[in-house]
C-alpha cells in the first residue's frame, strides 16, 4: 500500500529534512573549529557539540538503512565536484558522520569531493567536503561519503531570476551602482 502525501505534508517533511541539514552543518562547523581550525570552543559551544553528536551520531549510513534518525523520507537533490568532474545525486541518508547518496556514477573509493546542497525555501547553500568511503556500481549506484574538513553555508539572494551569493556584490557597492550599458543603436 502506497501512502500519498498532500503538498502540505511534503513541504513539512522537506522542511524537517532541511532543519536536520542545518544541525549537521552546525555539528560539522563546531568539529572543524575544534579540530582543523584549532579554535577553542566556549563552554556553551562544547555543550552544544555534545548534544549534536548524541542526536546525530557519527557513523556513515548506507542508502539501504531505514534508521529513523538518518533516513530521509524525501530524497534531497545535490551536486558534487570530484577531480574536475561534476556529478549529481540524491541524498538518501545523512548523519553527523556522513551521507549516503544515490548517483549514476559514483567516484572512486578514497576520492575527495565537494558536495553542494541547496535549500531553496530558505535561500541557503550548504557545501560539505567529503571522502568516498563506499560505493556500489551494480544495480542502484550509490556512494557512502564521510564528512571531512570545514563546511560552509552561503545565503543566496534571488535577483531578476538569477541566483547569486550575497557576498559577490555587496549592496551599495560601486558594482551595483554601475550605469546601464549602451547598445549599438544609442
Amino acid at each position: 500500500m502506497r501512502l500519498s502525501l498532500g503538498r502540505g505534508e511534503t513541504v513539512l517533511r522537506t522542511a524537517r529534512v532541511m532543519e536536520k541539514l542545518e544541525r549537521i552543518y552546525e555539528l560539522r562547523m563546531l568539529l572543524a573549529r575544534q579540530g582543523e581550525l584549532q579554535i577553542p570552543l566556549t563552554d556553551v559551544d562544547a555543550a552544544r557539540l555534545a548534544r549534536l553528536q548524541r542526536a546525530l551520531g557519527h557513523q556513515v549510513p548506507s542508502v539501504d538503512e531505514r534508521d529513523s534518525e538518518t533516513w530521509l523520507p524525501i530524497p534531497i537533490p545535490l551536486q558534487f565536484t570530484a577531480q574536475g568532474a561534476y556529478g549529481a545525486g540524491l541524498l538518501r541518508n545523512v548523519s553527523g558522520g556522513g551521507m549516503a547518496v544515490i548517483t549514476s556514477e559514483p567516484p572512486a573509493l578514497g576520492q575527495q569531493l565537494i558536495v553542494r546542497i541547496e535549500d531553496l525555501a530558505h535561500s541557503v547553500e550548504y557545501v560539505f567536503p567529503c571522502r568516498v568511503l563506499s560505493r556500489v556500481v551494480k544495480g542502484l549506484s550509490t556512494m557512502g561519503l564521510a564528512f571531512e574538513g570545514v563546511p560552509s553555508q552561503t545565503r543566496l539572494n534571488r535577483h531578476s531570476g538569477v541566483w547569486r551569493m550575497e557576498s559577490t556584490e555587496p549592496h551599495g557597492s560601486a558594482l551595483s551602482q554601475r550605469p546601464p550599458r549602451k547598445t549599438a543603436s544609442e
